[in-house]
């Protein structure tokens, strides 16, 4: 079973509000395709990737592939 509440690259809390009446971090930014191609496949469309992973992939996509994801999933 898939908990929609954890990120699915680091698997810590993902605090999306996408579905509440609060407005989410989300909607404000674009996740590049780059990262959502990392989503393993059962988790693809079914929960959200949190704002730490998210940032960290744009601060330096390379770093963040060895240094941490990585380490998440391997």
């Amino acid at each position: 079973m898939i908990n929609q509440k954890t990120c699915p690259l680091c698997k810590k809390q993902n605090e999306c509000q996408v579905n509440t009446s609060s407005n989410c971090w989300c909607n404000d930014i674009k996740i590049p395709n780059a990262l959502l191609k990392l989503v393993p496949k059962e988790y693809s469309g079914k929960t959200c990737i949190c704002k730490k992973c998210v940032l960290s992939f744009m601060d330096d996509e390379e770093s963040f592939i060895k240094d941490y994801y990585l380490k998440f999933n391997f």
